[in-house]
């Protein structure tokens, strides 16, 4: 992908395979059967995880969420994906090695998105500030909301910038603005280059169906009713400026411009 003098890859990790109900829960399966292509022949969801890179032309190598990393468990009590761990081969191809990141972006701190933060209690992108919205190191790392993230964040010390307020400007085509209710500290980050832009907006739409139903309550939500209107609000507020919006379980990380 594009966007001015910023190019945008894909950085699968895995697939995890799920019940559509553990994602959207209040929805019956036969409103997945009616949408052609997203269930198996399983009733099953396949949800892809991992995350993004983007790279432009001053050195900026900047990866955007780190997937479910060495041997994910992301359903407390479920199997290893039969595929995973792919995103740091995904790096090596496009000539990115670990220690050229210059940047991540974490857009929340679920452990599907933390995955490569840290390997084997040592931070996995040796080189690289770690962008974190301050209420969710708060949430997830000081409260100890999650043990498991907390395992995997924690070694990243002095690494971790933590950021306050409704946004940041981290580079001059780089913005990342609060977008909170899946977590407390959930972000989008918006690519904008020479008129043209781009969304990466993590967990706020989890499949490109819930798209024109902004109402439909995540099962992973921290606060149901503000994720429901937080959605309705970037809905709108992309649909204005023309934003194509991607997210790191959309089918194929293909991205979508709202009519």
């Amino acid at each position: 992908m594009r966007i001015g003098d910023v190019t945008v890859h894909s950085l699968p990790d895995g697939v995890l395979p799920m019940p559509p109900t553990v994602l959207y829960p209040d929805l019956p399966m036969s409103t997945w059967r009616s949408l052609p292509g997203t269930v198996d022949e399983d009733g099953l969801l396949p949800v892809p995880f991992g995350g993004f890179l983007a790279t432009d032309g001053q050195g900026h190598r900047v990866v955007f969420d780190l997937g479910g990393g060495f041997a994910p468990q992301l359903i407390p009590g479920g199997e290893l994906p039969a595929v995973r761990e792919l995103l740091p081969g995904h790096l090596e191809k496009l000539g990115c090695p670990l220690d050229s990141v210059t940047d991540v972006v974490l857009s929340h701190l679920h452990i599907d998105h933390v995955g490569w933060a840290s390997t084997n209690g040592w931070p996995t992108f040796s080189g690289a500030r770690h962008h974190i919205h301050a209420q969710d190191w708060k949430h997830f790392v000081v409260d100890g909301a999650d043990d498991a993230v907390r395992d995997k964040v924690s070694p990243l010390g002095d690494a971790v910038v933590l950021w306050e307020g409704d946004s940041v400007s981290v580079f001059d085509w780089l913005r990342l603005v609060h977008a909170p209710g899946h977590t407390p500290g959930a972000s989008i980050a918006l690519i904008e280059s020479q008129g043209q832009s781009l969304a990466l907006v993590g967990d706020l739409f989890h499949h490109p169906a819930a798209l024109d139903h902004p109402d439909w309550r995540c099962g992973f939500d921290w606060d149901a009713e503000l994720g429901a209107s937080t959605r309705a609000e970037w809905l709108e507020r992309l649909r204005e400026t023309g934003t194509p919006l991607v997210g790191p379980h959309f089918p194929d990380f293909k991205p979508v411009t709202l009519r």
